[in-house]
């Protein structure tokens, strides 16, 4: 268990709070008294409401962070035997010639793509709500216009998603013993309605079907997660990665691993040969990731992060009573 949650205990959230409240960096202060609303949440008793999903590939590895230097880039991200390819698709543009879209990236694709799947294991045709403001409130985010609104990243992000092409590959062991080479070349969606032209809270009935192939195997390697952990981390695309990384990784672990700073880089860096920055980065962010994951049992040493056995984030009765299949053997 994460220091906040022994903290909570001993002390209580209002005895947290005022020791948050008398730090003179507002930033830190802010920051701290989330960090304690997220830890005091995460402590309470779980309801079926309050679950989000996501694919274990996806879980696994991790989109860019950033925006590519090319809209032609071919997104990769490795984990063991699990490799994970992204295409960017295409449409047609103002000039009437097909263009790459690009693949997408940062927290509002990952927001987005997590409320797919959160919905799509409940049923394949998912609706975004009455209006596009209702939508995007419901992905924890305001809803403000101009070029850097959320109404804009969000449009970017969706199409981005609709039209690119998700590869997975991994290696198994067949019937006969000997290694299998799996590859699943797949498409999230098959209808995407975007608001085109429309004022902000207009009605839009607008609804996304997944495609057969990714509902069917996301119901089969569903990873469970808890929505108000997603909501905490919703500003930190690196965050987000290790949170649904360690919701897959601890509850399958039989005994300590260590994961060093260059494979771990392979999975949710940007660049891995700057591994000491990453480093760096997961240092900072790792007290907003236990904060909402009280058993996750990790620790940060020398070469890299060492995991130990633990518990998921999300009670196995909440997970059993949607039927949703967790395969013992997800793609790896």
């Amino acid at each position: 268990m994460a220091g906040i949650h022994r903290q909570l205990m001993l002390f209580g959230t209002d005895g947290l709070r005022r020791v948050a409240a008398a730090l003179q960096d507002p930033k830190e202060r802010r920051r701290e008294l989330d960090r304690i609303a997220a830890a005091s949440a995460a402590l309470g008793e779980p309801a079926e409401d309050d679950l989000a999903f996501s694919h274990s590939g996806l879980c696994q590895t991790c989109l860019p962070h950033a925006r590519p230097a090319s809209n032609d880039l071919i997104w990769e991200r490795n984990s063991g035997r699990f490799h994970l390819m992204v295409s960017p698709g295409v449409v047609r543009g103002a000039d009437g010639r097909a263009t790459r879209v690009g693949v997408p990236y940062g927290t509002r694709a990952r927001l987005i793509m997590i409320f797919l799947q959160t919905e799509g294991v409940r049923s394949r045709t998912v609706s975004l709500g009455p209006s596009m403001s209702a939508w995007i409130r419901s992905l924890g985010l305001p809803v403000t216009g101009g070029p850097r609104g959320t109404i804009q990243a969000i449009r970017e992000q969706s199409l981005r998603i609709a039209r690119c092409e998700f590869t997975l590959q991994w290696t198994a062991r067949s019937a006969s013993g000997g290694d299998e080479t799996i590859i699943r070349d797949q498409r999230l969606v098959s209808g995407l309605s975007l608001w085109h032209g429309q004022e902000e809270g207009a009605p839009w009935q607008a609804t996304v079907e997944l495609t057969r192939e990714f509902h069917e195997h996301l119901r089969e390697h569903a990873v469970p997660l808890m929505r108000d952990a997603i909501a905490h981390l919703k500003d930190n695309s690196l965050g987000l990665d290790l949170y649904t990384l360690l919701a897959y990784r601890l509850q399958r672990l039989e005994q300590p691993l260590l994961l060093r700073w260059q494979a771990l880089a392979a999975q949710v860096g940007a660049d891995t040969s700057r591994v000491s920055h990453l480093a760096q980065r997961v240092k900072a962010v790792l007290p907003d990731v236990l904060a909402v994951y009280p058993d996750a049992g990790v620790e940060v040493v020398r070469h890299g992060l060492r995991l130990l056995p633990s518990k998921s984030p999300v009670p196995r009765t909440l997970v059993n009573g949607l039927r949703v299949v967790e395969a013992a053997t997800p793609p790896r």
